[in-house]
């Protein structure tokens, strides 16, 4: 059997996901570490009090856990969430050989030292690839994916634009690499904050793992591991988003089987923290109707549940009326 593919365009309700966002509990969000193999992973945590699948966050080139903060204050009173800084980002000791699958590994070694499974993980950009590579990895044990900004493969760079920019000095090259990578990043219209946080996560990256992380995102091709996932999976990017324009998205669309993909309007490429109110109205209504997904005592899954795109429709709607309501 076919699977159908929707692709939604989110405007009409962003009023109302924007109400939403400040529907937030009393933050408990800890940083804290664990070590693994030796290495010093840092993360941000909420209360484990919560009996549903881990929220798991994973962060993109040359950012840290801190950038999710936004969704982790609005998302705590619906799962536990979980950010990680990744090896060499944020508080976390370097990696000496960084890479998808070390950065999956690591993911799922702090999941495993929490006691935190199942999770669903939300990447954004090369930490949606992560996700990607994490699902694959551990299928039983990913429950669904949030995908922001993300795609399975990059389209080359032209030789003579690397040779010029290889030729520059290092610290023309930083200056440049900044000024542009604020226009690529953003939207014409994001706020001075996000822009603020964005820049700043960028600045305090330590050079080599940027460096690594940009190889690293310039190398990969996950089309065939992304076509063989079957889990659920939600695809959001915006629709200005100059990194991983939307094709890339809609062709990441087309090779998750069963997948839904959203175009946030008038979002760049840091659509969580430009858009973080249609971001977190997303994922909390796509974490709602997986948790609506109960297994029978058989152990499959209940035949008589609709299929998970129309439950998470169907939760948007209920969110929105909800939040029209207050």
């Amino acid at each position: 059997m076919r699977l159908r593919r929707r692709t939604t365009r989110i405007h009409i309700w962003r009023a109302s996901c924007l109400r939403y966002s400040m529907m937030r509990t009393q933050a408990n969000i800890r940083r804290q570490s664990v070590i693994i193999d030796g290495h010093n992973v840092s993360y941000l945590d909420s209360d484990h009090s919560h009996g549903r699948p881990t929220l798991v966050f994973v962060h993109g080139s040359g950012m840290s856990a801190r950038y999710w903060s936004d969704q982790l204050r609005a998302l705590e009173g619906t799962a536990r969430v979980l950010a990680i800084d990744l090896p060499g980002h944020g508080e976390s000791d370097d990696a000496a050989t960084p890479g998808l699958a070390l950065y999956a590994d690591v993911t799922a070694a702090v999941l495993d030292a929490l006691g935190a499974w199942p999770a669903i993980a939300i990447g954004h950009s090369l930490g949606g690839a992560v996700a990607i590579t994490l699902a694959a990895r551990r299928p039983d044990e990913v429950s669904g994916l949030v995908l922001l900004s993300a795609c399975a493969r990059l389209p080359p760079v032209s030789t003579p634009i690397q040779w010029l920019w290889g030729s520059l000095p290092p610290t023309l090259r930083r200056v440049l690499f900044f000024v542009t990578a604020k226009n690529l990043l953003f939207a014409a219209g994001a706020s001075p904050a996000a822009v603020a946080l964005g820049m700043q996560e960028l600045d305090a990256c330590r050079p080599h793992t940027l460096a690594a992380d940009v190889a690293i995102a310039r190398s990969m091709d996950l089309t065939q591991v992304a076509g063989a996932l079957r889990v659920p999976t939600l695809i959001l990017c915006g629709s200005r988003d100059r990194i991983t324009p939307t094709d890339l998205s809609r062709h990441l669309h087309a090779a998750i089987a069963g997948s839904a993909l959203q175009v946030v309007e008038g979002a760049g490429h840091m659509l969580l923290i430009e858009a973080s109110a249609v971001v977190n109205c997303a994922i909390a209504a796509f974490a709602v109707a997986l948790m609506q997904r109960s297994p029978s005592p058989g152990g499959m899954d209940g035949g008589a549940l609709a299929p998970w795109p129309t439950r998470w429709r169907h939760a948007v709607r209920r969110l929105v009326a909800l939040v029209r309501r207050r």
